[in-house]
């Protein structure tokens, strides 16, 4: 939400600077001193960390791009389907396909299909952009779920490696400088994603990876309440029902996957 603001006054790679910067600053020093640098035991940790930077710095410029012109609610229901394609990838890697993980993932994608049925000419827009950041938003859990690093060490090599490709990106495309009221609102942006970021590798570490799963999903619930309360955002019927089979595909998916 926060960013939401930030990203429409400026653009995608501005806030995403000041986002990274944010996290960079505070987790690399700590990350430095409490666990060092990786030794030769944790090296593919850390290339799984590092990858997950790399798709990450992709996933958030499609979900801030995705903010920038649509709907908070709708945008992060759509983003939430992160769980879907994880689901996907355990299907396409062996697993069995129960009638319950089918029908999970026909809910999901009946939501998906609602809540972007053009209603309004901009009533869905950013939908793709949504769609998109959750198919790499998949791919950055999925990082994080089998990289065998500490959750500490984790979360800053990924957040480095986003800093390190957006900096360049966004100095060269443009600046990246935020208007004098948006401060706040920027670094408050990145002080949530840190925090977001670090229980979810905690939440990997700590156990299997069904609970991060069902924990990230839930983003979609909270933003969508958060748009109806606190930014009057009014989605179509059609658009409510394709929210709610959204959400409840994907929390199916987590906890069954």
């Amino acid at each position: 939400m926060f960013s939401q603001r930030v990203t429409r006054e400026t653009r995608a790679l501005t806030q995403m600077v000041w986002v990274l910067v944010t996290g960079v600053t505070i987790i690399l020093p700590i990350a430095l001193l409490v666990d060092g640098l990786p030794d030769a035991g944790e090296w593919r940790g850390a290339g799984l960390a590092a990858l997950a930077g790399a798709l990450y710095f992709g996933a958030l410029f499609c979900l801030l791009r995705g903010l920038q012109v649509g709907d908070l609610g709708l945008v992060s229901a759509l983003t939430s389907l992160q769980g879907a394609y994880v689901a996907v990838a355990v299907i396409i890697l062996g697993a069995p396909i129960t009638p319950l993980l089918g029908a999970a993932l026909a809910l999901s994608a009946f939501g998906a299909v609602l809540t972007s049925f053009e209603g309004r000419a901009k009533s869905t827009r950013g939908a793709l952009w949504a769609m998109a950041a959750g198919v790499l938003f998949a791919g950055v859990m999925l990082c994080y779920a089998y990289g065998d690093i500490g959750w500490l060490s984790q979360s800053a090599i990924s957040r480095t490696v986003s800093l390190v490709i957006v900096l360049p990106v966004a100095l060269f495309s443009g600046s990246v400088a935020v208007p004098r009221a948006m401060r706040v609102r920027a670094v408050g942006a990145g002080l949530l994603e840190l925090g977001g970021v670090m229980l979810l590798t905690i939440a990997f570490a700590l156990g299997p990876p069904t609970v991060a799963g069902v924990t990230t999903t839930q983003f979609g619930t909270f933003a969508v309440i958060l748009g109806y309360v606190l930014l009057h955002e009014r989605p179509r019927p059609n658009q409510w029902v394709g929210i709610v089979c959204t959400i409840a595909g994907v929390t199916l998916l987590a906890a069954i996957v």
